[in-house]
């Protein structure tokens, strides 16, 4: 269901570490806006072994009807584990109504998830960990009779180090010092906290340890009474459970069904391959290496076009680079990925781009582009077709989702979910609309430059729009800037700004202030500097007419009434 992290809680040290702004509300959405699908998953699990290839990706999904195909579906997409969450789980700041019904018992989870895998032949690809209401050594055993790998126990390893189950986390009133920024007796006395206990790390650390040791003995106990070495010996042997009370009630038999592989599946005679979806990106990653490695400071990869199949380009190289300068090799090189007209680059174009790093494409390219993005330059430029027009310059759905840094730029149209969690990084959406708005034929994200729910839960950074932003703007920004192209003979007005903004979002349209002016010269000017690059004069000179007045031709949107009643869920 998402969450709410109250703005009184958000101190200087957690803003720093979600780059939000201190004292103001961030709000979680309630789902990951670059998954609506099976395959989305399986491109978000590839682009993270893609950037790192050693990474072990797991999936936590919660505990739902038709858990098993789902279980299914995300072994299938290249997870290595999938964490079931139960309903008896729940952080302290959990509604009442989504800790009371939302979800199913973990049990149910594991055993369906255990057998869909058995039976499609996936259960040794992936390890399945449970959580959700589990305290005793007898729960974990329970788990693993079902099928499960692993448990995690959150709420006794809270208890072990003295929270008291108060349910008031969102509150930053914890008189133990757990869910609180509040560290010191003193601290506690000026928010007027009558009881408070700081917390003792060390303390903490030795009960923590005693715990889990006690739980460790106290299992093994129980192993070695089932005759079993190990407990992996004992996963899945539910032959091992019964049903012990409630036998009129409830009917828990499919509990207790053996489950073996189909016998289809024993058939190993042959074994298909096909070529990796992103090899290009690992290619490109040992050119650059070779050439660095022979004393090369300034690399350009250039490649004609580039297709959909052509997937995470510039991740792999991403995250080479971070792991050299993370464990002291270093990497002091610039390097440019250049893409050749008529590219239309696969998703995950450079995700998790790093300083240093430019990409450009003249084409388009698909879902996804620069996605977390750390910095660097990325552009999505127009590309010239055989009969001298620039065509495309559009992107795919979930532009800089999550981006912190970098200079990020479509010339052309983006799909619905631009710029979700924009985190501090700079953006300039350039499509401008060829014909003035008719927002009365209603259906405004078909008409516009970016399709609809831009800018959701933005905390940091700044964008800039030449054309319409579409339908549904801004919707949980608590942080950062929106510049909005002002533009009354194309029906770009402040009213038309407003019809725009998504409803109860808690945002303001407004003229621009002095650093509002700075910025968008800055940002206008980065862009007209990379078309100038480009060989596009003619369209940069046309731009460099914007910057003589930006508080005439722009308006700026930005968060009002950003700390809202911490008592109240909003979401």
């Amino acid at each position: 269901e998402g969450g709410h992290l109250p703005g009184k809680k958000v101190s200087p040290k957690v803003a720093a570490a979600r780059n939000a702004v201190p004292g103001v509300d961030l709000i979680s959405p309630s789902n990951n806006h670059d998954l609506y699908s099976i395959e989305d998953l399986a491109q978000l699990i590839e682009e993270l072994k893609t950037v790192n290839p050693k990474a072990l990706v797991s999936v936590k999904v919660p505990v739902i009807p038709g858990i098993g195909t789902i279980a299914v579906g995300i072994a299938k997409a290249g997870a290595d584990v999938i964490t079931l969450s139960g309903f008896e789980g729940g952080t302290g700041a959990a509604r009442l109504h989504a800790l009371k019904y939302a979800g199913l018992p973990v049990e149910i989870g594991v055993r369906r998830a255990h057998r869909a895998l058995v039976r499609a032949g996936l259960r040794d690809r992936v390890e399945i960990w449970a959580d959700g209401g589990l305290k005793t050594a007898y729960d974990v055993l329970r788990m693993v009779l079902l099928g499960a790998d692993r448990v995690g126990m959150a709420t006794m390893a809270m208890v072990a180090i003295g929270c008291t189950i108060c349910r008031g986390c969102q509150l930053d009133t914890c008189h133990v010092g757990i869910t609180t920024q509040i560290e010191t007796v003193e601290e506690a006395l000026a928010h007027g906290l009558k009881r408070f206990v700081p917390q003792d790390l060390d303390r903490a650390v030795e009960h923590l340890t005693r715990f889990f040791e006690a739980k460790g003995e106290a299992l093994r106990e129980l192993v070695a009474a089932l005759g079993a070495r190990s407990l992996r010996e004992l996963r899945g042997r539910v032959d091992l459970l019964y049903q012990r009370d409630h036998l009129e009630e409830l009917d828990l038999s499919y509990f207790f069904l053996p489950v073996e592989e189909p016998e289809w599946l024993k058939d190993t005679s042959a074994h298909v391959l096909r070529k990796p979806l992103n090899q290009l990106t690992r290619t490109i990653t040992e050119v650059v290496m070779g050439a660095y490695g022979e004393g090369s400071r300034k690399l350009v990869f250039q490649e004609g076009p580039v297709n959909s199949t052509d997937r995470a380009l510039g991740a792999h190289l991403a995250g080479e680079i971070a792991r050299r300068r993370l464990y002291g090799k270093g990497f002091d090189a610039e390097v440019e990925l250049r893409f050749d007209a008529g590219s239309v680059a696969g998703n995950g174009l450079a995700a998790f781009n790093l300083e240093g790093m430019k990409v450009v494409v003249e084409g388009g390219a698909q879902d996804g582009v620069a996605k977390s993005a750390f910095g660097g330059t990325v552009a999505i430029l127009k590309g010239r077709n055989p009969y001298g027009a620039y065509v495309d310059g559009s992107v795919g759905k979930s532009f800089a989702y999550g981006a912190i840094g970098g200079l990020l730029i479509v010339e052309g149209v983006a799909d619905s979910r631009f710029c979700i969690r924009l985190s501090g990084a700079d953006v300039i959406l350039g499509g401008e609309p060829e014909r003035p708005l008719r927002d009365e034929l209603g259906n405004l994200a078909a008409r516009a430059q970016a399709k609809g729910f831009a800018f959701e839960y933005m905390t940091r950074g700044r964008a800039l729009v030449l054309g319409d932003p579409g339908p549904w703007i801004c919707s949980g920004m608590t942080g950062g800037r929106v510049y909005l192209r002002h533009w009354p003979e194309m029906g770009l007005t402040e009213e038309a700004m407003k019809r725009r903004l998504a409803k109860g979002a808690k945002v303001a349209v407004k003229p621009l202030d002095l650093r509002g002016i700075e910025d968008v010269r800055e940002l206008l000017s980065a862009y007209i500097r990379v078309l100038k690059e480009a060989k596009r004069e003619e369209k940069a000179a046309r731009l460099e007419k914007l910057l003589e007045d930006p508080a005439q031709h722009f308006r700026m949107v930005e968060p009002v009434n950003q700390q809202v009643e911490q008592g109240v869920s909003t979401e």
